[in-house]
């Protein structure tokens, strides 16, 4: 990836608070980040973190209680203002007109967009061959897949260039080959267009991919804010997969390693006939814990040692149970 573009951010919030009417807390608690332009950042957090409502406020769509957004500089949520125009969003759920077809959409996007036509359809035709949907831009749209019309929302969003995307779940209901043709479209916007990207997604794979940084969100609160593979390496753990001589012995070898004689907890699991043993400083003190094992008649057939990854940094930071 490219560095970011020099300038002012793309996205600046300051002490932002949001809680709806009802609440016990707020939705949005004292957020405060920049995200540079040119930068593809991602959003993680578990369902109801708040990542809807952050949403909501950088477009505008809904105004903070405290605090303040800018998007180039500029309030999105101002009349008319300029903010609205730089962004392009893919939601969860688009609201198409269903009897007519994705072209007509495409069209009817753009005059809402204040777009003309003419300037805008040679893109949009490039963009609905890239996505392999050249062929149904004249079928009806409540004829199309689900995951052809999570690619007609891609490309809705992506008229007139937008210089900031904001996408939810881009990649749901999509397969592999859809999933890859959004990663190759985003990072050709990146290099040709320098756009800023703020990408929210359950796939954590993708985000670690794909992603310069990582914004994760707890019970509206920002946690952490860094590049994927610095959350791996501080809060994923240290993990290894340990299997047992005999298939037998698997739940006593989880038994015997989940024993915390030291007082450190380690975080003990069983899949695939081996045991998983994660946390602080275990590659230190698996060696121990193995000779205890072999004491209590257990025979060990294999030790792997395996890299963090950002989904481990992220149940460790808020909760596997979340």
């Amino acid at each position: 990836m490219s560095e970011p573009r020099p300038g002012p951010p793309a996205v600046h919030v300051h002490d932002l608070v949001k809680r709806y009417k009802g609440m016990d807390r707020d939705a949005v608690h004292h957020l405060s980040f920049d995200i540079e332009q040119g930068a593809v950042i991602g959003l993680l957090g578990a369902n109801g973190a708040g990542k809807t409502t952050l949403t909501k406020l950088l477009c505008g769509v809904t105004t903070p209680d405290r605090g303040s957004v800018r998007i180039f500089g500029a309030d999105p949520a101002a009349r008319g203002g300029r903010a609205k125009r730089a962004i392009g969003v893919v939601h969860q759920t688009g609201p198409f007109d269903m009897m007519l077809s994705a072209l007509d959409n495409l069209r009817i996007a753009a005059r809402f967009k204040g777009l003309r036509w003419r300037d805008t359809q040679e893109s949009a035709t490039g963009a609905l061959h890239a996505f392999g949907l050249e062929k149904k831009a004249d079928q009806l749209v409540f004829t199309l897949s689900g995951g052809e019309l999570r690619r007609l929302q891609m490309i809705r969003a992506l008229l007139g260039t937008p210089p900031l995307l904001i996408l939810d779940e881009p990649s749901a209901g999509l397969d592999v080959t859809g999933r890859r043709q959004v990663w190759k479209l985003l990072a050709d916007l990146r290099r040709q267009h320098g756009t800023t990207v703020l990408w929210t997604s359950h796939y954590v794979e993708e985000l670690e991919r794909n992603c310069r940084r990582v914004l994760i969100i707890h019970e509206g609160r920002l946690v952490e804010y860094a590049p994927p593979r610095t959350l791996a390496e501080r809060f994923g753990g240290q993990i290894a997969l340990v299997r047992p001589l005999s298939a037998h012995d698997t739940e006593r070898l989880a038994g015997a390693l989940g024993t915390r004689p030291d007082g450190h907890p380690l975080r003990v699991a069983v899949s695939d006939g081996r045991v998983e043993i994660a946390g602080r400083d275990m590659r230190t003190r698996l060696p121990s814990l193995l000779t205890r094992v072999t004491d209590l008649g257990i025979g060990i057939d294999t030790v792997e040692y395996r890299t963090p990854s950002l989904e481990d940094a992220f149940l460790a930071l808020v909760g596997a149970d979340r």
